[in-house]
């Protein structure tokens, strides 16, 4: 093995145990009940479909990629369509949860 392939076969090492400690950080805040921040809120909750996603997507376009939105819906149906709205665009959903009917979920802007 050439020293180069030694080299990089280390940074991916490295970099590989960087996000596995930053995955088992967000597990850890999630379990202590620690709030992640979020740069923008959107509340949508009474709002039925489309107008959740058509909200979600005006918000997240006012965001700087990586930022968090954090968006609330009442509609069970946002339990399908954020989640796929926000694959096919490429952002990622760092968490979803519900309580007393409201969804919650925090889309990081690809």
């Amino acid at each position: 093995m050439c020293i180069f392939q030694k080299l990089k076969a280390l940074i991916l090492h490295e970099f590989k145990k960087q996000e596995e400690l930053a995955k088992s950080l967000t597990i850890f805040a999630v379990l202590k009940g620690i709030n992640m921040k979020s740069n923008l809120q959107l509340d949508a909750k009474g709002l039925s479909c489309p107008m959740p996603i058509v909200k979600t997507k005006k918000a997240i376009d006012t965001l700087n990629t990586g930022e968090i939105l954090e968006v609330q819906v009442t509609d069970k149906g946002a339990l399908a369509d954020i989640p796929a709205w926000a694959k096919a665009g490429g952002h990622n959903i760092v968490d979803q949860s519900e309580e007393a009917g409201v969804i919650t979920f925090l889309i990081q802007k690809a």
